[in-house]
């Protein structure tokens, strides 16, 4: 019988899309960095993350509101750096131990879907700290040996960053300072545990990718829609979504589906000031 667990959270935005706000390794970085400031910010611990060019998947653990806060900020923080980008994070709980081991075991070899290295040699996941004696404990500068300005300068905060955190040369937060390794390790019990479950089934981790998209899909919310159909409409039309008529707002919807944004749902025919039915029109 699986073991149970709480307060394992993956929080992660749609790798479906066709944006890539994160094209540079300046954008990388940033994105990188906001997983540590706002894990701070929200109190929860970050077990593991990778940052890719169109999204981010990170397995973090703390209490329900603690979590969705974590959610919450980030969005925000990365909504505000790339507008226009309709950046989203959904942040799901995971139940099972097998499913914790799982998971967090797609989001460690999630850079393989374009980057044909090993994780470890990614420089945007945390993939050399598990089960590792390389890890930068002395590398790097300590937040305690810089100014308060340089730290807003460096890493866009207000926030207070522990003074035993280190960053390399190009401002990027060494993973050994936020990434909870030694919890992982505590997870898995052993490398063994740890090489094994590297072995993913490709059919399984198609199926993954698909149910992952999905719950992503599900779980928009109305505002969230809205604005992304009002931006759309604005582009396509010149107006919003209450100043036009029904065949636009269907023609909108249309294109919300074929590129990603929504499945078809009732949250998407309420953001589109449409009726459930009307969505029978795009068959």
């Amino acid at each position: 019988m699986d073991e149970t667990v709480s307060d394992i959270w993956h929080v992660y935005s749609d790798g479906t899309r066709a944006d890539i706000p994160f094209d540079t390794d300046e954008d990388k970085r940033f994105a990188w960095n906001s997983v540590a400031v706002c894990a701070e910010i929200a109190r929860v611990r970050v077990w593991v993350v990778t940052v890719n060019d169109t999204h981010l998947h990170t397995l973090v653990r703390g209490e329900d509101a603690r979590a969705k806060h974590f959610r919450v900020v980030l969005q925000q923080r990365l909504q505000t750096r790339f507008p226009g980008q309709n950046i989203y994070f959904t942040c799901e709980g995971i139940k099972t131990r097998t499913e914790v081991l799982t998971k967090f075991m797609y989001v460690y070899r999630n850079c393989l879907d374009f980057y044909r290295k090993l994780p470890g040699e990614y420089p945007w996941g945390s993939g050399h700290i598990y089960f590792s004696e390389k890890r930068n404990f002395f590398k790097g500068r300590r937040i305690s040996d810089i100014s308060f300005r340089e730290q807003y300068r460096l890493f866009r905060t207000r926030t207070h960053l522990p003074e035993n955190w280190r960053f390399d040369p190009d401002g990027r937060i060494l993973p050994e300072s936020f990434i909870d390794y030694e919890a992982v390790e505590r997870f898995f019990v052993s490398v063994r545990t740890f090489i094994a479950f590297q072995y993913v089934r490709k059919e399984d981790e198609i199926k993954m990718k698909q149910d992952i998209h999905l719950r992503y899909l599900e779980s928009r919310s109305i505002q969230d829609l809205r604005r992304i159909g009002n931006q759309l409409c604005t582009q396509m039309y010149g107006r919003t979504l209450s100043k036009v008529p029904l065949q636009p707002r269907l023609n909108i919807a249309s294109r919300m589906i074929r590129d990603g944004f929504s499945g078809r749902t009732a949250s998407l025919a309420k953001a589109l000031l449409l009726k459930p039915e009307d969505l029978h029109l795009l068959l």
